[in-house]
This record gives C-alpha cells, sequence and structure tokens, in this order.
C-alpha cells in the first residue's frame, strides 16, 4: 500500500484483486518448495474449518437487530424471534433454529465510537403500510429512503400535502416501487412530474398500480336434477330382467 501511494479503492472487486495480484507475487518466491511439499502433504478435511462468530441476538418491534455496533434490519415477519448469526467479515448469516432466514451484507462504522446503519426498507414496508404514520416519527426513517431521489421526494411530499397524508403518500410510494421492483423508474418518474404538475394524489398512483384484474369467469355446468333420485333413500329405479327360462320380471 505505501508503495501504491493510497489505501482507497474504487470498489471492493478493485481492492481484491490488488491483494491478489500480492499474493501471487509472494507465492512465486517459494513455488518450487511448495511443490517439494505438496508431495507430503494430506488431504483437506471434509468439512470447512469454522470461520465466523456465532451470535444469538432478538428481532425487534421495529424489524432490526443490533451486531457489533452495526444496527441492520430484516424482514418483517421475524420479528419477535431470536436469530442465530453467523457473523463473518463481510455478511451475516441469519438462522431461526437450523433455517436459515436472511443474508445480510456486514457494516462497519465510520469511527471508533460511531454505529454502522443496514436498512432495507423492502423488509420494513408491508409493516409500515399497515401503520405508515410510523414512518414519520422513525428513528431511522432516513435509511429507510432507499436514495436521495426518494428523500428528494419525502422534502416536496412535506410541502405538497398535510403531514398525515404526506406519510400515507410516501410509505405508499415505497410499497410500489417494491411490489413492482421499479425503485429507480418510479423515483425519477416523479420528480420530472413535481417539476411540472406537481406529485400525483394518493389515488392517481393507486388507481394506475394496485391490481385492477377482475375475478376470472368460470364456466358453471348445471347437472340434471334426475341424477339425484340415484342418491335418495327409498326412490330406486326400476330394472326390467329376463331369466333363463324366458320370464321377465321388474324390480327395484
Amino acid at each position: 500500500l505505501k508503495l501504491r501511494g493510497s489505501s482507497d479503492f474504487d470498489s471492493v472487486a478493485q481492492y481484491q484483486q490488488f491483494i491478489t495480484t500480492v499474493v501471487n507475487k509472494l507465492n512465486r518466491r517459494c513455488h518450487q518448495r511448495l511443490e517439494q511439499e505438496r508431495q507430503h502433504l494430506q488431504s483437506l478435511p471434509a468439512r470447512r474449518f469454522v470461520d465466523y462468530t456465532e451470535l444469538t441476538v432478538a428481532v425487534t418491534s421495529s424489524s432490526t437487530i443490533s451486531v457489533k455496533r452495526g444496527l441492520y434490519s430484516v424482514p418483517s415477519r421475524l420479528i419477535g424471534e431470536r436469530l442465530r448469526v453467523h457473523l463473518y467479515h463481510d455478511r451475516l448469516e441469519c438462522f431461526v433454529a437450523q433455517t436459515p432466514v436472511v443474508t445480510l451484507p456486514r457494516v462497519y462504522p465510520h469511527t471508533s465510537e460511531g454505529r454502522a446503519r443496514r436498512i432495507d426498507y423492502r423488509h420494513l414496508i408491508h409493516a409500515l403500510a399497515a401503520k405508515p404514520q410510523a414512518f414519520r416519527f422513525s428513528q431511522i426513517r432516513e435509511d429507510i429512503l432507499p436514495d436521495d431521489n426518494y428523500r428528494a421526494l419525502w422534502v416536496i411530499a412535506q410541502q405538497q400535502f398535510p403531514p398525515q397524508q404526506a406519510c400515507k403518500w410516501m410509505v405508499s410510494v415505497l410499497r410500489i416501487a417494491c411490489d413492482h421492483d421499479i425503485e429507480s423508474t418510479l423515483a425519477l418518474e416523479l420528480l420530472r412530474k413535481a417539476q411540472t404538475t406537481g406529485l400525483p394524489s394518493l389515488k392517481a398512483l393507486q388507481a394506475r398500480f394496485l391490481d385492477q384484474q377482475k375475478a376470472p369467469v368460470i364456466p358453471l355446468r348445471q347437472h340434471s336434477a334426475d341424477s339425484d333420485d340415484e342418491l335418495l333413500t327409498g326412490l330406486w329405479q326400476q330394472h326390467t330382467c329376463t331369466h333363463n327360462d324366458g320370464e321377465v320380471s321388474t324390480h327395484g
């Protein structure tokens, strides 16, 4: 890193490539000795060694967990559960008993005293839709908004609508973005409209995006009522039988 002159990288992939290059350069120095030693190495163990720390955490009523000075959102269906977390350097693998339920990228605070947050609005939005006013007073409200475009929409919504209506409008937009997988396109479209005609009303958004499909028409086939006679006690159809001696008899 000193020879490189900087410890800044544009992406994790670029940093990983840097590490791979350095390791390969070091390995070339001992390549011949490694080949000699490899002849005497035993087989690798059948199971991977434990390279994680195991923790147990509770999911709060706000659908979050706290792990190593980091706050993470989890799907709202896990509220009240106790999760078993396998903590790796780059991710959290969460389990309920032995069942894997969610994997989260790990975040680190920028300072030794700070805390990091990793909030995914898709984990929370359906629970928020049931009580949208909770969004307005949430301590992680700014983290729930996916990006700067949605933060700008929230500012405009507060200016255009009364507080309660603005909160309900914002939660509905987030739910539409999640359910229809149109997060980026929806935000850009609404920002363009805000600059010209203003934000569309909540009713207009619901009329456009809510499922308007009618129930399928199922053809009805009414059976004949005569066939029910076979099921009624005491009402039997008469059958005519011809015996071997030629005699004909009728019975029920």
